[in-house]
């Protein structure tokens, strides 16, 4: 169905300033019209679910989506010519709420597993996913490798799971619902550590003095996933994410929202060449 204009201007003024509430207007019937060329849920708009507590990459600030990604998207989208929109949900049900259509794409770099290629397409890299093991310093596991035998905290649902566990066999894992319930399993001793990716880690090491983490291990490229039906929207997503990276704007964001040393990814420049690497971090 197509939603009056009123009604659209009110959805999505009122989701905007409420994280976990959708902004997208109903009805995947309006898919398959002439004029949406892309193939998005609504016309006009593209529809991001994103993670609200993996900041840098993804947050809510003021009640607003904010993050890498989070601008990223944006900058896409102005490409693409339609309004980005955006709910915050638990990883978990993403890849599955993408294919049924309730979500266009996200807005988080997810690994682009042969499993998880099963259930839905993926863009090209948005990046080369590295991990890190958070621990207290007070027991500090100072490799990926030293978590042997001990209890680790990871998002549920995450690839990192398996990643671990074929790494380290005798480690055992505990899934949390987020970030922040993680990190408080964490310093309450209810875990040994927490294992995330590299620019979540650094995060949470400058926020917790007491922390600290592992040098980092390479779990595999990342992209924003689409469903296996809309060719037209993963090519439109491609080919906004070629242009950002080609005027510069992908290094002025991943410059603007990642800690300081931490470098665009080498496979990164690999796959786009000609892409800038961030300043001072090298070639």
């Amino acid at each position: 169905m197509t939603a009056a204009p009123t009604r659209r201007r009110i959805g999505v003024a009122a989701v905007a300033l409420a994280a976990g509430m959708s902004l997208a207007a109903c009805g995947g019937a309006d898919a398959g019209s002439s004029d949406n060329t892309l193939n998005t849920i609504t016309p006009g708009t593209i529809s991001f679910a994103f993670r609200s507590d993996d900041k840098p990459v993804s947050f809510v600030d003021n009640g607003k989506p904010a993050g890498f990604l989070i601008e990223l998207t944006q900058a896409m989208a102005a490409r693409m010519k339609v309004t980005p929109q955006y709910t915050a949900t638990d990883f978990a049900s993403m890849l599955p709420n993408i294919r049924n259509h309730k979500y266009d794409s996200a807005a988080f770099g997810t690994l682009a597993t042969d499993a998880r290629k099963q259930v839905t397409d993926f863009s090209t890299p948005v990046s080369f996913g590295e991990a890190k093991m958070v621990s207290r310093k007070d027991a500090a596991l100072s490799t990926v490798d030293a978590s042997a035998g001990k209890t680790v905290a990871i998002t549920r649902g995450s690839e990192l799971i398996p990643l671990l566990k074929q790494k380290v066999p005798t480690v055992t894992v505990k899934e949390f619902p987020n970030i922040a319930a993680s990190a408080n399993a964490l310093t309450a001793g209810q875990v040994d550590g927490l294992f995330t990716g590299d620019t979540t880690a650094l995060d949470l090491v400058t926020k917790h003095p007491d922390y600290t983490a592992s040098p980092s291990i390479t779990s595999g490229p990342t992209a924003l996933p689409v469903a296996k039906d809309r060719p037209e929207l993963k090519k439109a997503l491609d080919d906004a994410l070629k242009s950002v990276i080609a005027d510069g704007t992908y290094t002025t964001l991943f410059d603007k929202w990642n800690p300081k040393g931490v470098p665009i990814p080498p496979d990164m420049l690999t796959t786009y060449p000609g892409m800038r690497q961030r300043p001072g971090a090298g070639s």
